[in-house]
């Protein structure tokens, strides 16, 4: 039997989340079908027509990314897991019995990553910049794992008010800065978090003043193209415990093989080695 999954999402041509699900399958021995659905080719497209089809197609299930993780929160029935429903958007799309469930393996896998880089130690009181999508993934996770309170920033000021809000009504200490204010939020921080694109190849340079990275504990890149991003760079040579993109990557890839097929692989170094070698 083969197992049908698609990537959907918008310029995800370079992705190689395909040959991650593919190469896990193969190590499993599960013969599994990945494909890309690329919204960026289409002048008209619709990720709620095409998340319809696939079940009517009888596709196992989809990974969702950028910019469509909100857009099929409305064809969700229910979530695999019970905390990722208020997170508000879902990255993992599983079909059973013409039901369509929801994850977001970008929260459970940064816990994951988190944990693996510093030893389930405390965030302290973190900076993250991004409220959108996987900023508000890394948000909520980052209130499961104890921080003790959030400083937001985004450009659109609205969207990231709407996340210190609900991240209250979680209980967390959770504020908003303005321009004026990021230098103060920063440097008084314990983490530094960028939820943003700034950084990747093709919208090279830092989220974050580098000037300002100095006597932080640790910091998080989501950006994984390339690895060591200017502001990763700048933070290891400040001594901070860093966290990649790249990190987010595996283990939110690994969960969500781990719903496709109800298979958990617990990596060891020779295959983390294997596919880290895809991006050298």
């Amino acid at each position: 039997m083969v197992l049908k999954i698609n990537l959907v999402g918008s310029g995800i041509k370079h992705s190689r989340m395909p040959q991650l699900q593919e190469y896990l399958g193969k190590v499993s021995g599960i013969d599994i079908n990945y494909g890309k659905v690329d919204g960026e080719l289409h002048a008209s497209f619709s990720p709620i027509e095409i998340v319809k089809k696939s079940v009517q197609e009888n596709y196992t299930g989809l990974n969702i990314t950028h910019p469509y993780k909100s857009d099929v929160v409305s064809l969700v029935a229910r979530p695999i897991i019970s905390e990722h429903d208020q997170i508000g958007s879902f990255n993992t799309l599983k079909f059973e019995n013409g039901q369509i469930l929801g994850a977001n393996t970008d929260y459970s896998g940064f816990i994951r990553a988190y944990n693996k880089h510093r030893n389930q130690q405390s965030p302290g009181k973190v900076f993250l910049v991004g409220a959108g999508g996987v900023g508000k993934a890394i948000a909520f996770a980052l209130a499961t794992l104890g921080c003790k309170e959030m400083v937001i920033y985004d450009r659109k000021e609205m969207q990231a008010r709407i996340l210190a809000k609900t991240l209250e009504q979680k209980g967390l200490n959770a504020s908003v800065v303005t321009c004026g204010n990021i230098e103060s939020a920063v440097l008084s921080a314990d983490g530094l978090v960028n939820c943003t694109e700034l950084g990747m190849y093709n919208h090279p340079g830092s989220a974050i003043n580098l000037e300002l990275i100095d006597k932080q504990q640790w910091a998080f890149d989501v950006v994984y193209t390339p690895m060591e991003t200017e502001l990763l760079s700048k933070c290891r040579d400040a001594g901070l415990q860093c966290i990649s993109g790249y990190d987010l990557w595996i283990y939110q890839g690994l969960d969500a093989f781990t719903i496709f097929t109800g298979i958990e692989i617990e990596p060891d170094e020779k295959l983390l080695a294997t596919i880290r070698n895809w991006f050298d």
